[in-house]
């Protein structure tokens, strides 16, 4: 009996130290942003599908430390060019974390061009959240918004 307390005492001992451990051991090291933007930019420009599209995720998450403005071509060359719809559509996100301007313009100018309604709908929602106006066509593109104009 007294040899089974000992016993749970230990294992309880050690339980303990073991969690505790988890709480002292972090990582102080930060992450250096510069370089990583620099790859995910060279990463986007690659021939390898798969290495864009993770670099595009890599940007989508991570939007909010890293400078990849350099490769908004890429991307939105990705978004015109691609035949497979989640590639566009990842490069649609992709292009809005970036946030550029240009590139705001430019889905504008492309919005009432775009034949993909869901496209279409995520075109016209990315320009709202920008401030931007949608294109006049959009009215004739929803019925809803048809009733409205009378």
């Amino acid at each position: 009996m007294l040899r089974s307390t000992y016993r749970n005492f230990i294992v309880a001992g050690f339980v303990l130290l073991f969690l505790l451990s988890f709480g002292f051991a972090q990582e102080t090291r930060t992450p250096d942003w510069k370089k990583f933007s620099k790859q995910l930019v060279k990463s986007v420009k690659s021939e390898n599908e798969g290495v864009r599209i993770s670099a595009m995720q890599q940007i989508i998450r991570f939007s909010d430390s890293v400078k990849v403005t350099n490769a908004r071509y890429a991307v939105m060359k990705n978004f015109l060019s691609a035949k497979d719809h989640g590639v566009r559509q990842l490069a649609l996100i992709t292009l809005y974390k970036i946030g550029n301007w240009f590139d705001m313009g430019y889905l504008q100018l492309h919005y009432p061009y775009e034949k993909d309604p869901l496209l279409k709908r995520q075109i016209a929602a990315i320009l709202i959240a920008k401030g931007r106006r949608i294109p006049q066509t959009a009215a004739f593109d929803n019925p809803e918004l048809q009733y409205s104009l009378k």
